[in-house]
């Protein structure tokens, strides 16, 4: 009994020491927005971040919708992806590469002038690479890109956030 005690009186320590100091899993910002009907114009509607964001706002209770109506409409430019490498190993091979994410967006009302933007959401991650081991290697990069896209999906998020408070210029 003793011991069941222990054992409770630990985890609960944990739990209420991991949220007083700030952690949170992955991935679980907040998302909410008080729009309730949002119009997602984008030149590439199959794309990862699309989809993604698409996912996003959905999750946040947003109804996406196909015509501007009285609403707002995010436009969202193409993706942008770029890899490159950043530094060389002795046997000049690529010994770490950077992987960029980006996209132009901007949020307009139901007459089609500029609520905010355009503005740009970026992420970036420089990670080592091995080049004998290339199907890992491919792995992780897939790993960085999904973790990259959550990134930009949660800065144009922050930035609806914004447009919604009033403070976006």
């Amino acid at each position: 009994m003793l011991n069941a005690l222990l054992r409770i009186s630990l985890a609960l320590l944990t739990v209420l020491s991991l949220a007083g100091c700030g952690w949170h899993p992955r991935g679980s910002q907040d998302i909410t927005l008080q729009m309730r009907q949002l119009r997602l114009v984008t030149e590439q509607p199959n794309a990862a971040l699309t989809l993604k964001l698409r996912r996003a706002l959905q999750v946040a209770g947003v109804e996406l919708v196909d015509s501007a109506g009285s609403g707002l409409s995010l436009h969202l430019g193409t993706e942008q992806r770029v890899a490159r490498k950043v530094s060389l190993d002795r046997d000049a091979r690529s010994a770490e590469q950077e992987m960029r994410v980006s996209v132009a967006f901007d949020l307009r009302d139901a007459d089609g002038a500029v609520v905010f933007g355009p503005r740009t959401a970026t992420a970036h991650r420089i990670y080592a690479f091995d080049p004998n081991s290339i199907i890992a290697k491919q792995n992780e990069e897939d790993l960085i890109y999904q973790e990259l896209l959550d990134n930009v999906v949660g800065q144009i998020f922050r930035q609806l956030r914004r447009a919604e408070a009033g403070l976006a210029p």
